[in-house]
């Protein structure tokens, strides 16, 4: 009985070797049996052509994995900074060579804290530049600190770059301009322009230095040299030509004046006019005053800032600093279009 068992587990074992696939070696080459064909092509004595190689025994193995793809790396997406709602607890800004609408720095340095973009909210401005430059006119070095929270317009800010106030800004002001950089402004071809005088206007006064009946006469600035004195007091050595055409005589003088502050600006006055020593026409001296005056005047016929100087000081031969406040309606950081 049990030899018959033994006989009919060997027989299905055997069916179920026929029925599940070879290995894919033995398909290929069949067992090593003897008349099989050998690595050189020949065959053993005991070997039939085309004779099927017994089936080997079933190995039960798992299939090897399927080769997993490479993945791509994933990374976040890209996205624009969006500045117009931006906000920020500091933001500074160091500039060389800025160019703006109506003039230039070497160099800015502007701080703003608390700076909100969408509500269009500033709680301070530090702004110092150096090297200003407008039209011919130099601040070596110019220092402007806005008091209290402050408003202004974020759609001109970042349409025609420029920072509207809402309402004037109150800001402390400190201004220094160097002996050098003024005379770099009166020896400009403008502004010796604005310091003469030209023949077809009426010149009395100038008519009274060569005689009566000398009719309409001229004053052409030629050069003109600043030095800074003790006592706030300044000499201009200006040389140039008086009179009309061929009678025009070369004419060399030298402007002794005071600065002062009067309606928080810097004027010139108590002014003589002296050539080789001695006083000339007084009147002239008053016309160069007036000229002098309306050239330093410049800075208040400007809307955007309002200056209102309360201290001054002269540093002989090298420099002048005004103090005070002044009043900021806008800034402007880019030229007109």
């Amino acid at each position: 009985m049990s030899q018959f068992l033994k006989s009919k587990t060997l027989a299905g074992l055997f069916a179920i070797g026929c029925l599940l696939p070879l290995p894919q070696t033995a398909m290929a080459q069949g067992p090593d049996l003897p008349g099989s064909a050998d690595s050189n092509g020949t065959t053993g004595t005991n070997s039939t052509a085309g004779a099927t190689p017994l089936p080997g025994l079933p190995f039960f193995t798992m299939p090897p994995a399927a080769p997993t793809a490479p993945q791509a790396l994933s990374a976040p997406p890209l996205s624009f900074v969006d500045v117009n709602s931006g906000r920020f607890g500091k933001l500074e800004i160091d500039l060389t060579d800025g160019q703006f609408l109506n003039g230039s720095t070497d160099k800015l340095h502007l701080t703003a804290k608390d700076m909100d973009l969408t509500q269009g909210e500033l709680k301070s401005l530090d702004l110092e530049l150096k090297g200003a430059h407008l039209n011919d006119f130099i601040v070596d070095k110019l220092t402007l600190s806005t008091q209290g929270a402050l408003n202004f317009d974020t759609g001109l800010l970042f349409n025609q770059k420029m920072l509207q106030f809402r309402s004037p800004a109150e800001a402390q002001v400190t201004a220094l301009i160097s002996q050098d950089s003024l005379n770099k402004f009166l020896k400009a071809p403008t502004t010796l322009n604005r310091l003469s005088v030209t023949a077809g206007q009426k010149a009395a006064i100038l008519a009274n230095l060569l005689g009566a009946g000398a009719g309409n006469l001229g004053l052409t600035m030629e050069t003109a040299d600043i030095s800074l004195l003790n006592s706030n007091k300044v000499n201009i050595s200006a040389t140039g030509k008086l009179g009309l055409a061929q009678l025009a005589v070369p004419l060399s003088a030298q402007v002794e004046s005071r600065l002062f502050l009067q309606d928080g600006w810097v004027q010139v006055g108590d002014t003589k006019l002296m050539t080789a020593g001695q006083e000339i026409s007084p009147q002239l001296s008053q016309m160069l005053v007036a000229k002098i005056n309306n050239l330093s005047n410049l800075g208040q016929k400007s809307d955007d800032i309002h200056f209102s100087f309360t201290n001054l000081k002269v540093v002989p031969g090298k420099q002048l600093m005004v103090t005070g406040t002044a009043q900021v309606n806008r800034l402007r950081f880019g030229r007109q279009s």
